[in-house]
């Protein structure tokens, strides 16, 4: 992949604020954070060159600012895209996405 878009969809968080994103890359084995690459508050859309050892990507967001965020992992997409809002967000974070066992 010589590319990675994201559309960091403008979402609300529960102070009625746009959600704070921060973007990371997961290295090696998928369990290993690497350098992180975006941070904003939605209503973007980025483009980033991956790391030739990224395997995926951790999007952090904070729905209630003050607590913990709750991220999800996802493999580096095939056609290079990521949108926010069609993300699962329905089940508690932290949780994994990736599947690593096709490596």
């Amino acid at each position: 992949m010589t590319s990675l878009k994201i559309v960091w969809h403008e979402q609300t968080s529960d102070f009625g604020q746009p959600m704070p994103w921060f973007g990371s890359w997961l290295v090696g084995d998928g369990a290993t954070e690497g350098d992180w690459f975006h941070s904003g508050r939605g209503a973007a859309e980025t483009t980033h060159e991956p790391p030739d050892d990224a395997v995926g990507v951790r999007l952090r967001f904070w729905p209630s600012e003050g607590l913990d965020p709750e991220y999800i992992d996802l493999p580096l997409p095939d056609n290079g895209l990521i949108e926010t809002i069609r993300l699962d967000y329905d089940h508690p974070g932290p949780h994994s996405r990736l599947d690593l066992s096709q490596l």
